[in-house]
């Protein structure tokens, strides 16, 4: 019996502390970030990670603990094989999920959940962050550890396989153990069932990161959207609308910036173009000389906050004034994307032809199915340049995405509508001309892409200003999300969803102008299509950052939450542990508002998607 038991007992404690070391090496990988973090937190991670490990290797533990109680039916070889071959092929399973959260946490800011599964329908955007060498290095590794695992599990566990053997009172016993697994897989006896909730308990962001079980965090997110229904409910609908109108209004004019009511319009989407890199709204000097230079011969909006973390939530941001819930984006959700208002599908309405460029491929994320709902009638894509073109790792760089609209769109092209979408300022950040700064570091290779960027914006102007529909052409430039980038901010930091908006072309009545209210990047649709004098109210979250009556405030989401900006007030919320992590304010009522624009993005949301699943 004891040998039976030992096995089982065994069986779950190595699952649980191999989880335990892989949390070392997590924290070891990521030194720059625990190193700050005091003994005593280093120690949390691991008592508050507790219950997500002892649940993870619960579910591990249920098979083979069905095989052993079951094992007095089954033919002793059958059932030998049956635990080596799951328990190799788990090996496999979580070292994979181990190794990839260890690097992907570096970029991301987030332990890994489900949110890779939406971006493998492209093989090589899946790859762009490194090189083959890295990705076939890597699988070599996730092997290879797998095999030591799985040979250390051999060692430890040979021995009991042979000497187990069936009694009644040990199936019984077995049985009741396995029952009991239950416990830790649920967290407890409460009414309650574990959540990630459990692994918070520091203002920390990255200890309470380092607590997360990767394997769990994974199971659980993709599982998780069955609970979507039941979160952000925080008000009646009744209350939820009273403390939204105020942020909802929309009434006052308009101060007009335009000298014509139909200018061509390019809208620039710049990849990671976050503030704390252009000198004008108060970054590092000297990286982006050109959008310097075209913040005095334009207008500035220099308090814009990105909308979220990743390109495809700033795509929706841009394009259709929609904000991403947090740790989703609207790009999945092909039924809510149907029953959106879109900029392009609005100015095509009034007249203009709409057109998408980008170097790399639109099968990623859903961008394809999204950009044609949206109204784009013409792409230019990675498929539509020379293989020798498409020397990025994403694809074709931003001088040839650039130059090749330029030699698209003739001189004497009017009533267009066309949107930029720059990609090598993404991670790696390898660029095709000498470096403006020196080093190998994170923050000098960002730095670098962005001069690099900065550089093909300004020689795209120059060469735009010559063509005879410039004198009717508005240039909008502004970036598809912020950065953590230089300086490692986290979300906490403002800084990194701050970033820069420029409007700049022969469209325009004033220059040399700054623009102070603070705004989101989702308020461009509503303003500009107010500029032209086309009605935007179907875009509800989408405010006239130009209204003579505007009400100044920026909202945008991450994985784990939300910010709520104004010019005196900075709050976060975490959506996980359900309260403020930082709240500044001398409005008392900005915290319940902010969390009720929230409800309501949650339920328009469900509005239009029904059956999300």
């Amino acid at each position: 019996m004891k040998k039976r038991v030992l096995l089982f007992v065994l069986y779950l404690l190595f699952w649980y502390l191999l989880f335990v070391l892989s949390r070392i090496c997590f924290l070891l990988y990521h030194w720059d970030q625990s190193s700050h973090l005091s003994f005593t937190e280093a120690l949390l991670t691991f008592r508050y990670g507790f219950m997500l490990d002892a649940s993870m290797s619960a579910y591990i533990s249920i098979l083979p603990g069905l095989l052993l109680i079951l094992d007095s039916f089954l033919n002793k070889r059958v059932f030998k094989l049956v635990i080596k071959y799951y328990t190799f092929v788990v090996c496999i399973v979580v070292t994979a999920i181990v190794v990839i959260d260890v690097n992907l946490y570096s970029y991301w800011g987030f332990r890994l959940d489900a949110t890779p599964l939406f971006y493998m329908g492209n093989l090589r955007a899946m790859t762009a962050s490194a090189g083959w060498f890295t990705w076939v290095g890597g699988i070599l590794f996730i092997f290879l550890m797998s095999v030591l695992i799985y040979r250390i599990f051999l060692r430890i566990f040979r021995s009991l396989f042979i000497q187990v053997k069936s009694k009644g009172f040990q199936t019984i016993l077995l049985t009741i153990l396995v029952l009991f697994l239950v416990i830790p897989i649920r967290g407890g006896l409460g009414i309650s069932s574990l959540t990630i909730s459990s692994a918070y308990f520091s203002q920390n962001q990255f200890a309470n990161h380092a607590a997360i079980n990767p394997v769990w965090n994974v199971a659980f997110s993709i599982t998780e959207s069955k609970d979507l229904e039941t979160k952000y409910i925080y008000y009646s609908p009744e209350r939820m609308h009273q403390l939204v109108q105020p942020l909802l209004s929309k009434t006052g004019g308009t101060y007009k910036l335009l000298n014509s009511d139909r200018p061509n319009i390019i809208i620039m989407i710049v990849e990671s173009l976050t503030a704390k890199a252009v000198e004008v709204t108060g970054g590092q000097k000297g990286i982006t000389p050109y959008l310097d230079s075209l913040a005095h011969e334009g207008i500035l909006f220099n308090h814009v906050m990105a909308s979220s973390d990743r390109t495809d939530k700033g795509i929706a941001a841009v394009i259709a004034g929609y904000y991403s819930l947090p740790g989703s984006s609207p790009l999945k959700y092909q039924k809510l994307t149907e029953k959106l208002p879109f900029l392009p599908a609005e100015l095509n309405k009034n007249g203009y032809h709409s057109s998408f460029f980008y170097g790399g491929t639109l099968e990623f994320a859903n961008y394809r199915s999204f950009l044609v709902q949206a109204g784009f009638s013409r792409f230019i894509s990675d498929v539509d340049f020379r293989p020798e073109e498409l020397a990025s790792k994403w694809g074709a760089w931003d001088h040839i995405v650039m130059n090749r609209f330029l030699k698209e769109m003739p001189s004497s092209a009017h009533n267009f509508f066309s949107t930029i979408l720059t990609l090598t300022s993404h991670e790696p950040f390898i660029i095709p001309i000498p470096p403006l700064l020196k080093g190998n570091d994170i923050d000098t290779k960002f730095l670098n892409s962005i001069h690099y960027t900065d550089k093909c914006i300004g020689d795209f102007i120059r060469v735009a200003k010559t063509r005879d529909w410039w004198k009717n052409t508005l240039v909008v430039i502004i970036a598809d999300h912020g950065s953590k980038l230089p300086g490692n901010s986290g979300y906490e930091d403002f800084r990194r969803q701050h970033i820069p908006m420029i409007w700049i072309g022969g469209a325009l009545a004033i220059r040399d102008t700054v623009i102070t209210p603070i705004c989101s990047q989702v308020d461009l649709a509503s303003t500009l299509l107010n500029q032209l004098n086309i009605d935007g109210s179907k875009f509800i979250f989408s405010k006239n950052i130009l209204s003579t009556q505007a009400n100044n405030f920026a909202f945008y989401t991450f994985n784990e939450g939300f910010g709520f900006r104004t010019l005196k007030d900075n709050l976060i919320y975490n959506t996980v542990t359900n309260n403020y992590t930082r709240a500044i304010t001398s409005n008392p009522d900005l915290k319940e508002e902010a969390k009720a624009y929230l409800q309501l993005l949650y339920s328009d949301f469900f509005r239009n998607q029904k059956d999300l699943k």
